[in-house]
């Protein structure tokens, strides 16, 4: 998780700097030409497996939460740790990020109070919009587990056995058609008060395995046998993607073939989507638990403050990418920079918010 936590700084660093995707705050200092397609690439490769991993690791921790604590106190434990921070960040923190780059900018004569209720007007989850598809999706399996599960047990239906190679092959083409199914109605770039809709399935894919995972212990044995076998041809389909990347960015008339209809351009790139969070996933779950199976000083300092960084990292990612506005130095430089410094402040910026007292509880 701590990996994952930089990832999504990083990603939105990249995003601040020019690359592909939508950020609040993008530098007129961009990355250009080679340096910006290359740094796009990484960016959506990583983009799409980290929240699909997100969504898998979050599964895997509900069951034994909830079985331990039972329904009512699991409700009363999600709601403070997830819907505080959701509602906090919706109607104060990403409205006052807003308002900090418009002063800035000099397009606002608001005051901030005004702002931030000319902001509310319409709901939007900014960069925590998995928050409150993670509470959706709990919710659903709450439900699952006190209704449904006493009487058809959809785990115990399903074989014990390891998942072989064609059924690890289906899975990804039940995912990647769905997922193409998906966007004939919610287009790749849209969303929703700030949720894609687009990228829901493989989400809703990830959440489902890793209950099941956890249910049937496969954790292991599942995430070797991606990393070995299903890795290695996800790293063709980020090679793949990575040429589309490439296309887009030289022929920017050509995106509807990839994100409008069913073509074969559109078909392909569902396929290597899903087939990178698949494979990406199990990867890295099988290295961090081999490898990276340790705990230290800082390694524990970090895990704690992982969250926070999750939730208040944006408003130090805008922060130091306007501060290195001021600075003589190449671009490149610059994002560099700006990556480093940006995972540190918001460490720094979260252990600091976490001294407050119940703020702990929370975050």
């Amino acid at each position: 998780m701590i990996f994952l936590s930089a990832l999504v700084v990083l990603h939105h660093v990249s995003i601040g700097y020019g690359t592909m995707g939508g950020w609040c705050y993008v530098t007129s200092q961009k990355l250009t030409g080679t340096t910006q397609i290359f740094i796009s690439a990484l960016t959506g490769v990583e983009a799409s497996f980290s929240m699909g991993l997100f969504f898998f690791i979050s599964a895997f921790l509900t069951i034994p939460s909830l079985e331990k604590k039972g329904v009512s106190k699991f409700i009363q434990t999600r709601l403070i740790r997830l819907a505080i921070p959701l509602l906090f960040v919706m109607i104060i923190f990403a409205p006052s990020v807003l308002y900090f780059i418009e002063i800035y900018n000099g397009t606002t004569q608001l005051s901030w109070f005004s702002y931030l209720l000319q902001q509310n007007a319409k709901p939007y989850t900014s960069h925590v919009w998995f928050i409150l598809v993670l509470i959706i999706f709990e919710l659903v399996y709450i439900g699952y587990w006190k209704f449904i599960k006493p009487r058809f047990s959809i785990s115990k239906s399903l074989s014990d056995k390891i998942p072989t190679h064609v059924n690890i092959l289906t899975v990804i083409v039940l995912c990647s058609g769905l997922t193409l199914l998906v966007r004939q109605f919610f287009p790749l770039g849209e969303n929703f008060i700030g949720i894609e809709i687009s990228n829901i399935t493989p989400y809703i894919f990830m959440y489902v395995i890793g209950l099941l995972v956890y249910r049937k212990g496969w954790l292991d044995d599942l995430s070797r046998k991606l990393s070995i076998t299903w890795f290695p041809i996800s790293i063709i389909a980020a090679t793949y993607f990575s040429l589309i990347i490439y296309l887009l960015s030289k022929y920017p008339s050509i995106v509807n073939k990839f994100v409008l209809g069913i073509t074969w351009e559109s078909v392909s790139l569902s396929l290597a989507q899903v087939f990178l969070c698949f494979g990406f996933s199990g990867f890295f779950l099988h290295l961090f638990k081999k490898k990276f199976n340790f705990t230290n000083f800082v390694s524990s300092l970090m895990r704690d403050n992982r969250y926070g960084v999750y939730i208040f990292h944006s408003a130090v990612v805008v922060g130091v990418t306007i501060m290195l506005e001021f600075l003589t130095l190449n671009t490149p430089v610059k994002y560099i920079l700006a990556c480093f410094l940006s995972i540190v402040f918001s460490y720094i910026l979260v252990g600091l918010i976490r001294k407050i007292p119940l703020v702990k509880r929370v975050i």
